[in-house]
């Protein structure tokens, strides 16, 4: 389980982090994505909307595998596909927003990677030693204001999809071996019969605001769930043997 600290230049000014890997996300088995993120993960995998934890609004994300706590896309000690999005990329650094308030957000770290000890080569420094922020946290800061920039684009977009009533809860249905069918429920999609009834106005709007590619996308990655199926056989496939 995450355990984060806000980052402050007087409590964590001699630390330093200890560098990871992907291995963080074996257990996300969906994890939130950006705009111009739709058609890279589309191409592997479903995108489904659910609500977030953190600020209960219904964000884009890609379906990483079948199960909680199961990525099918962390196998082997690497990345099991040619695009990985950027809220896995920019671990161990999150945004945390102000309750009732996602304009403003704190940069937090996972504290399990800070170290206290200022002088171990095994990490690298957040702060200078007159207390400005290190190239490496500066990086990180950028990644995290273009999420955070993007994150609100993807509010935007899912506020028209809501006008519009085209989200619905859905079940996903994914084949698994052994003529097995799992269902994922508590999902929304886009239906496509909503948007094929929209009026003229309505349509036109999604068209002028953007939203159709990334419409498109969503309803294309639906098909995804036989490449997740094919994981999960190869996967569990070398656990039996």
């Amino acid at each position: 389980m995450r355990q984060l600290v806000i980052l402050d230049k007087k409590k964590h000014r001699n630390c330093k982090l200890i560098k990871s890997d992907l291995s963080h996300s074996k257990n996300s088995h969906i994890c939130p994505i950006l705009l111009p993120e739709f058609i890279p993960v589309a191409r592997a995998c479903p995108i489904i909307f659910a609500r977030s934890k953190e600020t209960g609004k219904l964000e884009s994300c890609a379906l990483l595998g079948v199960t909680p706590g199961e990525n099918l896309f962390w196998q082997e000690g690497q990345w099991q596909g040619d695009y990985i999005p950027a809220s896995i990329r920019s671990y161990p650094f999150y945004l945390k927003y102000k309750e009732g308030d996602s304009s403003n957000a704190f940069v937090c770290v996972e504290s399990s990677l800070l170290s206290e000890d200022g002088n171990s080569s095994l990490g690298v420094r957040l702060f200078e030693e007159n207390g400005n922020p290190s190239g490496h946290l500066l990086e990180a800061q950028r990644r995290l204001e273009d999420i955070h920039l993007k994150k609100t684009q993807v509010w935007k977009f899912v506020g028209i999809l809501q006008r519009n009533n085209l989200l619905v809860e859905k079940e996903i249905n994914i084949d698994l071996p052994g003529d097995v069918k799992h269902k994922l429920t508590g999902v929304y999609c886009i239906s496509e019969k909503r948007l094929g009834e929209l009026d003229s106005a309505a349509f036109l709007e999604l068209r002028e605001s953007g939203c159709l590619p990334f419409i498109y996308a969503h309803l294309f990655s639906l098909q995804k769930s036989t490449a997740l199926s094919a994981l999960h056989k190869k996967f569990h496939a070398k656990i039996l043997h």
